[in-house]
């Protein structure tokens, strides 16, 4: 299964929750999850990501959890991506 955000089939179009203005998209929530998670593959670094800190709601193979930021409110959310199979 693939993120087509991640493998650039498509582009994240996602509003801030809070003012409706277009967030950015930050990448894979995968890419945050630690020290040197920019070089890691994805099962790795799933591994190192606390599953006490992550929802059922954001965790799934089915799919790919972005990062969204809108510079309005200088806020981050979660996207949850629908991996392709």
């Amino acid at each position: 299964m693939l993120c087509p955000i991640c493998n650039g089939f498509e582009q994240l179009s996602a509003a801030c929750p809070s003012c409706s203005v277009q967030a950015v998209d930050y990448g894979p929530i995968f890419d945050f999850t630690g020290p040197y998670a920019p070089y890691q593959t994805e099962a790795d670094a799933e591994k190192t990501y606390s599953m006490e800190t992550m929802t059922s709601d954001l965790y799934s193979e089915l799919s790919c959890n972005h990062v969204i930021y809108c510079p309005n409110c200088d806020r981050t959310y979660a996207a949850i991506i629908a991996k392709w199979p």
